[in-house]
């Protein structure tokens, strides 16, 4: 996987949020259906309200001097949609190869997402 230095969030979405022990995976689709992983490692706190496929207008991220960065996802009425407080991100393009099952029991930084919407709603 390329190591990216930052991304577009911008008409993208989030496919997927694993959740670990002071980790979170964030799979991530940009506008352009081009597939990222962000990693957020020594995280201290999570808020999501329906941050799953739903589109994202910004990515914000601010510091307040305790070591720590909040990491925003905004949607498209301005409210953020997934939080998450930690002390450092990496951002990786995902190959096209990538399969949801292998990363999901793989600790490294694999695409999670690819899921399909309709799939949670049945």
């Amino acid at each position: 996987m390329e190591e990216l230095k930052n991304f577009s969030a911008c008409d993208g979405h989030i496919e997927s949020v694993l959740i670990g022990c002071g980790t979170v995976k964030v799979s991530f689709q940009t506008w352009d259906a081009q597939k990222l992983v962000i990693v957020y490692d020594g995280v201290e706190s999570v808020r999501e309200s329906h941050a799953v496929f739903g589109d994202v207008a910004e990515y914000r991220e601010t510091t307040n001097g305790d070591g720590l960065a909040w990491h925003e996802f905004i949607d498209t009425d301005g409210e953020p949609v997934l939080s998450i407080a930690a002390e450092s991100m990496k951002i990786y393009k995902a190959g096209e190869n990538a399969e949801a099952d292998e990363a999901l029991f793989d600790v490294g930084v694999e695409y999670i997402g690819g899921q399909r919407q309709r799939e949670f709603l049945e």
